[in-house]
C-alpha cells in the first residue's frame, strides 16, 4: 500500500467496520502500522468502498490475498502523507 501497488483494502465485515464506513464520508484516510505516534503510517485520498458479492484471490506482487463474499473493499487514491517510515 505504502509503495503506491495495492489500490484496495479489504476488511471482513464487522459492526466496527460497518460503523467506520456506512453513511460516512471522508476525504483522506490514515493507516498506521501499530499503536503510538512514534509508529509507521501513511494519509491518502479515500475512494469510498464497496461489498465484495463473490470470493475471490487477489495477487499483488508475489502475495495472494483471500477476499469473501461480503467483505469490506476499501478504495485508496493518491498518498498524501507518510511518516515514521
Amino acid at each position: 500500500m505504502i509503495q503506491g501497488v495495492k489500490k484496495k483494502e479489504y476488511r471482513a465485515p464487522s459492526k466496527w467496520i460497518e460503523s467506520r464506513l456506512s453513511n460516512k464520508h471522508y476525504d483522506f484516510i490514515k493507516f498506521v502500522n501499530g499503536y503510538g505516534s512514534d509508529k509507521p503510517f501513511f494519509i491518502c485520498k479515500y475512494e469510498g468502498y464497496s461489498i465484495n458479492h463473490k470470493r475471490k484471490i487477489i495477487k499483488i506482487n508475489d502475495k495472494e490475498i483471500e477476499v469473501n463474499k461480503g467483505d469490506y473493499v476499501i478504495n485508496l487514491g493518491k498518498i498524501i502523507k507518510k511518516e515514521n517510515l
